[in-house]
């Protein structure tokens, strides 16, 4: 995978929205430390037509050329959709720092080098157990069968959508995007070692004694 992402950046240099950016930086990885290779400055009108806003969105794509990891604060509705379809992994963050980049790099790196087998039953989404309310899921045996399939991929859409009570996630380490989503769908998470790289990821949902 390349070593090249690109972080939405406003006026101030500081991370925001992709809809309220005003550039896009690219950053490279030189052995163990960033730097910007190039800057890409945009405008984003929402007020405008939505074809219009898709022709912007696509103009400013193409210019990333091979960087396919993208960073910012929220990327959500018609972006989020033509991202992800042009095969982006996209990840979101309140505060920007080197240690994120770095720390997104190298899970992508581990999901992607990991060999895939002839074939595979894991389960690519989390499977009700026998406890009503109670799912589960295993990200490490997953990830083996299909290195393709990133922890965001694999979670996020069962999280924001699914009405469950507790969510089970056997990974060898915490998705950094947890701290961003769970907060905000009203999740918390508690964690389990169960053995060396081996944690057991308990997401519950917060409920009100009011």
């Amino acid at each position: 995978m390349s070593e090249k992402i690109a972080v939405i950046m406003n006026t101030d240099n500081e991370l925001t929205a992709f809809d309220d950016g005003s550039v896009l930086l690219i950053f490279n990885r030189e052995n163990e430390s960033w730097r910007v290779i190039s800057e890409i400055p945009y405008s984003l009108d929402i007020t405008s037509k939505i074809p219009e806003i898709r022709d912007n969105i696509r103009t400013v794509i193409l210019q990333l050329e091979d960087c396919k990891i993208i960073i910012g604060k929220t990327v959500t509705g018609l972006s989020y959709n033509i991202f992800e379809r042009m095969g982006f992994e996209i990840f979101e963050a309140d505060t920007f720092s080197e240690a994120l980049l770095t720390e997104i790099s190298d899970e992508l790196e581990a999901e992607t080098t990991v060999k895939t087998p002839a074939f595979s039953t894991s389960a690519t989404s989390p499977v009700l157990t026998s406890e009503e309310g109670v799912y589960f899921l295993d990200l490490i045996q997953l990830q083996e069968s299909h290195p393709e399939i990133s922890s965001k991929k694999a979670l996020q859409s069962f999280i924001e959508a699914s009405p469950f009570f507790r969510l089970e996630v056997v990974c060898s380490h915490i998705p950094p995007w947890f701290d961003i989503l769970l907060p905000r769908k009203k999740l918390t998470y508690s964690v389990d070692e169960l053995e060396k790289n081996k944690l057991k990821v308990s997401i519950i949902r917060k409920v009100c004694t009011c």
